[in-house]
């Protein structure tokens, strides 16, 4: 059905897809840690649940935004989805996972918890600060897409649809479509979305073969660990 909107270019319909089969992947994913019928739950499947049903909803806004030109919002989906990947691997960073989850359904704050030594604040900064070796966008990308979760700078840019030095005059444009952004600037946010999913998706991968372990198995990974 027309929308009135402009068609997307071809580049952009195939990140959409892929976006489409993520998602489908993180349900199969979703499975695979619950395992078969009368397997043992425990806190932290509790907070993959989470993790993923606000990826889902994400990934379904997200689209919805980029096929209606919304750059505001595709961008503010994108700042929830990183957060999402964060503090999910911040169970990673503590000596006590499922008590993590279990403080976290207790409403307490992931920012105020400490990792296993003790001292160090699960803050977002510091979150990104431990994956950005790996994902080298993620510092500036993340910095970025603050100022669109908070009202800033950033909307009032984006509210400025052209600006003339020699007559010094600015124009404005209030509408819910961003049409002055580049076919690069969506895949970004697509991309960005993607690798995003891919860091989530690496601990849930984690966490279900470590589900697979027996209790003896588990013991001795993790003394071997430790040494």
């Amino acid at each position: 059905m027309d929308n009135g909107h402009p068609p997307r270019s071809e580049q952009i319909e195939a990140l959409l897809q892929a976006l489409e089969r993520d998602k489908d992947a993180l349900l199969k994913l979703c499975m695979d840690v619950v395992g078969p019928s009368g397997s043992p739950m425990y806190p932290l499947d509790w907070m993959v649940f989470a993790a993923i049903k606000r990826t889902v909803s994400t990934s379904s806004a997200t689209a919805a935004m980029v096929r209606s030109w919304n750059m505001v919002c595709a961008r503010s989906m994108l700042r929830m989805h990183i957060d999402t990947a964060l503090r999910f691997s911040a169970a990673w960073l503590v000596s006590d996972p499922h008590q993590f989850a279990t403080d976290v359904m207790k409403g307490v704050p992931i920012n105020r918890m400490t990792d296993r030594s003790g001292k160090q604040p699960l803050s977002d900064a510091f979150l990104v600060e431990t994956h950005k070796a790996e994902y080298p966008w993620l510092p500036d990308v993340y910095k970025n897409l603050c100022g669109y979760v908070h009202f800033s700078g950033a909307h009032i840019t984006d509210s400025i649809s052209n600006i003339e030095d020699a007559s010094r005059t600015i124009e404005f444009e209030i509408t819910a479509t961003d049409l002055k952004f580049s076919d690069s600037s969506w895949v970004e946010v697509l991309n960005c979305f993607r690798e995003t999913t891919s860091i989530l998706s690496w601990y849930l991968q984690g966490y279900a073969e470590t589900k697979k372990l027996t209790k003896e198995k588990f013991e001795t990974l993790s003394s071997k660990k430790e040494s």
